[in-house]
């Protein structure tokens, strides 16, 4: 019997003639079958033949489910592999298959999933002595061939197998057409040719050449139908604003123009409705990903009276549920991490409270002893659900932890309906693939990855009755394709830049081999494109919206795509000149596009603020509110500027003065943004470390209880003679300290290695600090320390510079007349240290200040608190660096008292102390108690805008977007 195949003008001259084939079979007492490409189709064209003779006896179907309908009643007995069954048997073939370098990664797992489902019959071993196959085709060829057995083992067989045996085994075959195929895979192909040998077939193409007939359709868009894709159009189509255009400058200001569309073409539409007496048609939506627009638009429609819903998938990984589950599982069935366990107690799954799950991921990732049974214990007690769930997973009963997170969604009516729809849909996946799992005996553990890309429905609906119909509909441009002509009001159709949509073939490993084998299909990838969007514009009656960005995320120029350019060609006329310079449109077309910047940011962005009335359509309301001043802390908060140490200090009053530290003096004076940042919103991270803090803080207790110990040993200063005694206390307590960290809170940042590097890092921190006793043998002699980690401004309010300063001094060294010098430990050192490292400080009125200024205030509290005759202020290293550095007296102190140090850079009187204005060390320590009072009147004026200086002020801000960063 001969195959008929025709290519037909359009989608309705398709379905007309397929209506007569299968009315002219019926009327013979035949019962033919109508395949179509997908489930959308076949619902398609089923309403169509619902009220003609074909309503009866005649079947429409999908090719996938007319040979698993035929299968059953005419195959051999073996099911047909499901798609959890079929990616878990070809992983496990990859395994099992020997001399293959084939890794089952879930790149290859789809890549040769997607080969066995459209070719395994065809893929035999003997194909693979083929000389033209890489090592890599013949073991992808060699894997496919284990896949068959393990099928046969499971009693299963893939579709393309049951396609190529179905032919022979059915006793009659039905009539067949095939209708609105663009192309068809290698088993249906082979499948039809073998059936055109038994019975009738006959293929139907739509050639997309002109448009349906269909009633209703302005003139305009009909014209554009008419016009598009040809090769020799007649004059240029007249633009009447049935075709419009929106040209945001970035995506920041694409969802406002075009929420405001769709509200308006959904008003217009219900206007028409009413005065034709019918109901309204919906206004279509396309985007690369409908549901990001949807999220983006739908409270904003909403708010505008419109009622919206999408049609979308995500990956299993990708819903709420899916990170939820996979970061419980992972902890307690892989290499665990405290990130999985806070992921899954801070989410909606785990019922613990918000401020319960934040003390939890606070206390452990404070804790750097925290191990999983402490973990798994805290979240058992505070989740019934963690404790159902890890006790399941625990026992190898993952269907078990499944089942009891559905049964707690399925109880939770105050979820959006949406939401728990989509997470139900992700619960049910994830129960099928671990069903799938023990039939394939595979491990879920390993086969996660291949779960976490299964596809889970994500539509959502929003309206604000629960069965309203939707206005508008979100869909992605192969499903706009499958809509009837005519059948929305208005097509807005979104992304058209040649990032988004485009036109190249889509080629792989798959594809290469299938050519090589005789098995491919030669496909054009402009024409199927040029199919999908006139089959996009025929369902739109009313108008058409395009909408593509002029610029991409990185301010280049944004493309527009082949379809967009060919769209516009059937305006152009020739000899018109250049197009238009800021639209990209031919001149006639400009007066119908709407062009938006990104400099309105608070307008785009306030459409996905809940409950914000946006800027929505000719009526709607403008939001405004009034911006703070950048850089500045308003009145109101400026009692707020330092908070209290404790709650019973409450707020500081207006004219209180206010209480900070040294280091954070600095840190104003080094950037006051960086301040704000790091010392007032504490932008750092939450874990416990293991960095310079933490070494710090070590190696400063350490020195402090080693000085301690050394001073009872009847010892003053460490020297040559007391330097082995001195080297083996130190390792004593270096050591003693070691042990006790684990008991420390993490409010003193204790030191504790839990990795072979670290605890390499901590031996080298043992082996600086016993060397660094060679050097404090030479430093200072005839000064003793007398004081260790010195405590101020805590007991007794210790004014300075306007403020009250409270901190502690590592350690006061003195004389025998009464002198002194400060000394701040370091575990490495810069230039900045040096007294001469100065520049004008904006936020000190401009006064000159060193750059490092913390010993300089010890030095005045040595002064004023102990009454002691100052006359240095030392930054030393107990680090690789050696170094020293800060301020010192040179008529009391000399660079043999203090080796290693720079004294023209370091010594006052000198070229240091003249460039600040100053000739003696007292006046120093004065004049910068004086300059930064100017600082802190500017901190509480509410004065934090960005202004870095010294050499390195931005290498610890965590503010990346600064305007002033420096060496970005």
């Amino acid at each position: 019997m001969p195959f008929q195949h025709h290519i037909l003008d359009h989608a309705g001259d398709v379905l007309d003639a397929a209506r007569a084939y299968l009315e002219s079979w019926l009327a013979a007492g035949l019962a033919p079958v109508l395949l179509v490409p997908s489930p959308a189709a076949a619902d398609r064209v089923r309403r169509a033949l619902a009220e003609g003779p074909c309503a009866l006896g005649a079947r429409v179907e999908t090719p996938m489910m007319w040979v698993r309908d035929r299968w059953d009643l005419f195959g051999d007995g073996r099911r047909i592999v499901s798609s959890f069954d079929r990616a878990l048997l070809v992983r496990r073939a990859c395994l099992e298959t020997e001399r293959t370098a084939l890794e089952a990664t879930p790149g290859v797992v789809g890549l040769l999933a997607r080969l066995a489902r459209e070719a395994l019959p065809h893929l035999t071993a003997p194909v693979a002595a083929n000389a033209g196959l890489s090592a890599a085709e013949r073991d992808a060829l060699m894997v496919l061939e284990r896949y068959a057995e393990l099928l046969q083992e499971a009693g299963c067989c893939e579709s393309s197998q049951a396609a190529a045996l179905l032919p022979e085994a059915m006793e009659a075959p039905a009539p067949l057409v095939l209708a609105g195929f663009d192309d068809l895979d290698c088993a249906e192909e082979r499948m039809t040719a073998a059936l055109a040998q038994r019975t009738d077939v006959v293929r139907l193409d739509d050639g997309c050449r002109a448009p349906s007939g269909a009633d209703g359709r302005a003139s305009e868009l009909q014209g554009l139908l008419e016009r598009l894709f040809k090769p020799a159009m007649p004059e240029p189509l007249r633009p009447t604003g049935r075709v419009r255009f929106l040209l945001p400058a970035g995506r920041y200001a694409a969802p406002t123009l075009v929420a405001s569309t769709v509200a308006q073409a959904v008003a217009d539409e219900r206007l028409r409705a009413v005065e034709e007496g019918r109901d309204p048609l919906p206004v279509a939506v396309t985007a690369r990903d409908p549901r990001a627009l949807f999220d983006d638009v739908a409270g904003a429609l909403l708010e505008a009276g419109a009622a919206s819903a999408v049609s979308a998938s995500r990956a299993f990984a990708d819903t709420a549920f899916g990170r939820a589950f996979l970061a419980l599982h992972a902890f307690a069935c892989g290499a665990w991490s405290i990130a999985q366990a806070s992921d899954f107690a801070l989410g909606p799954f785990s019922g613990i409270g918000n401020r319960t799950a934040c003390e939890l991921d606070a206390a452990w990732r404070g804790d750097r002893t925290v191990e999983r049974a402490r973990i798994a214990a805290d979240l058992a007690r505070e989740s019934e659900a963690a404790s159902d769930a890890l006790t399941a997973l625990e026992a190898g009963d993952v269907d078990g932890a499944l089942a009891g997170f559905e049964a707690r969604l399925r109880a939770r009516a105050d979820l959006d309906p949406a939401f728990r729809a989509e997470q139900l849909a992700a619960v049910s996946c994830a129960r099928r693939f671990a069903s799938a799992c023990s039939r394939a005996n595979a491990a879920f553990v390993g086969a996660l990855p291949l779960l976490e890309r299964m596809p889970v429905s994500a539509s959502a609906r929003s309206a604000r009755d629960e069965g309203a119909r939707p206005d508008a509909l979100f869909m992605s441009l192969d499903e706009a394709a499958e809509l009837p002509a005519c059948s929305c009001a208005a097509l807005v159709l979104c992304d058209l830049d040649a990032g988004s949509y485009p036109v190249r073939l889509v080629e792989d490993g798959g594809t290469l081999l299938l050519e090589k084998l005789g098995l491919g299909r030669p496909v054009d990838a402009l024409a199927a494109s040029r199919r999908r969007f006139f089959r996009a514009l025929s369902s739109a009656c009313e108008t058409v919206v395009c909408e593509r960005v002029l610029n991409t995320e990185d301010a280049s120029e944004a493309y527009p795509s082949v379809m967009f350019e060919e769209l516009l060609d059937c305006y152009r006329e020739a000899g018109a000149g250049e197009d238009d310079r800021a639209t990209g449109l031919p001149k006639p077309l400009v007066a119908f596009a709407m062009l938006a910047g990104e400099d309105a940011l608070h307008d785009n962005l306030a459409l996905v603020c809940e409950g914000v009335q946006p800027r929505v359509g000719e009526g709607g309301a403008t939001l405004s509110w009034e911006l703070p001043a950048a850089g500045a802390v308003s009145p109101e908060q400026r009692p707020r500027i330092v908070l209290p140490r404790s709650p019973r200090e409450g707020l500081r009053g207006a004219d209180a003065a206010l209480a900070l530290s040294p280091s954070a003096l600095e840190s104003y004076l080094e950037c006051p943004y960086k301040w704000f940042a790091l010392r007032r919103l504490r932008l750092s991270e939450p874990d416990a470390g293991f960095g310079p803090l933490e070494m710090g803080s070590f190696s400063h207790n350490v020195l402090r209880s080693f000085y301690e110990h050394f001073r009872e040993a009847g010892h003053a200063k460490v020297d040559s003679a007391t330097l082995p005694e001195a080297r083996a206390l130190l390792g004593e307590t270096f050591d003693r300290h070691l042990e006790s960290q684990r008991n420390l809170k993490r409010s003193v940042n204790p030191l504790i290695p839990r990795t072979a590097f670290e605890r390499a890092e901590t031996a080298d921190l043992r082996k600086r600090l016993v060397r660094f006793l060679d050097r404090e043998a030479l430093l200072l002699p005839g000064f003793e320390p007398v004081r260790f980690e010195f405590d101020f401004g805590s007991s007794e309010p210790f004014p300075y510079a306007g403020c009250l300063l409270r901190g502690s001094v590592d350690r006061i060294d003195v004389n025998g007349a009464g002198q002194a010098v400060v000394i701040d430990y370091k575990g490495s050192l810069n230039g900045d240290y040096a007294l001469d490292s100065a520049s004008p400080a904006a936020q000190a009125g401009g006064a000159v200040l060193p750059h490092k200024v913390q010993t300089l205030m010890y030095a005045q509290v040595a002064r004023k608190v102990l009454g002691l005759d100052v006359v240095g202020a030392l930054y030393v290293s107990y680090g690789r660096d050696r170094r020293v550095s800060g301020a010192f007296d040179r008529t009391v102190v000399g660079e043999q008292d203090v080796p290693g140090i720079d004294v023209e850079r370091c010594g006052v009187p000198g070229p240091a102390g003249e460039a600040l204005g100053v000739s003696s060390f007292g006046e120093l320590v004065d004049a910068v108690e004086d300059r930064i009072a100017r600082a802190v009147r500017t901190l509480a004026d509410g004065c934090i805008g960005p202004d870095p200086r010294g050499g390195d002020p931005c290498g610890y801000c965590p503010v990346l977007a600064c305007e002033k960063r420096m060496g970005a």
